[in-house]
């Protein structure tokens, strides 16, 4: 069951939300351009050994969820993202990633917003998100959608801005 983008521009094709992706081979492949793309932004370069692994159930039902986003009539993966409900109840955004050539076209948004409504239905009555400052763009989109800075709520070395809001 997805949801289909609002609104199609004749630059974007239309695209859908899978849900429930947390094992598919798909997302492995999604998470590795994201852990490929941290490797070339940011200095000295990314390990995904050196941040938390979770465990595929931490992103499914009734944990968590994770999402991709594809074009519908390719199925192409245009980005990915995931949410866990956390010990004390806030939902973590982890994991949120566009392919280079679907940036500026509000797939971002759209990708975000899907997020958070996964994340209230998952119970959350807060989400929050850890990310490196060097991602400018993605930290624009935050701060847009209402993100604003909270509590650090994990240790990862390259992580540098703690965002939260309330859904």
């Amino acid at each position: 069951m997805g949801m289909t983008s609002p609104q199609q521009t004749t630059s974007t094709p239309p695209v859908r939300i899978i849900e429930g992706q947390a094992a598919s081979d798909r997302a492995a492949r999604a998470l590795s351009s994201y852990f490929a793309e941290l490797d070339r932004r940011l200095e000295g370069g990314f390990d995904p050994k050196l941040t938390e692994q979770v465990d595929p159930d931490d992103v499914t039902p009734p944990r968590g969820d994770f999402l991709l986003l594809t074009e519908l009539a390719s199925g192409t993966v245009l980005g990915c993202g995931g949410v866990r409900v956390l010990p004390n109840g806030d939902v973590e955004l982890r994991r949120m990633w566009l392919a280079t050539d679907a940036r500026g076209k509000g797939l971002g948004r759209f990708l975000l917003r899907a997020l958070e409504n996964r994340a209230r239905a998952l119970g959350g009555r807060r989400v929050v998100l850890s990310i490196n400052e060097s991602l400018t763009e993605a930290i624009s989109l935050y701060a847009s959608a209402g993100y604003t800075p909270t509590q650090p709520f994990e240790e990862n070395p390259y992580v540098t801005v703690f965002l939260g809001k309330d859904l």
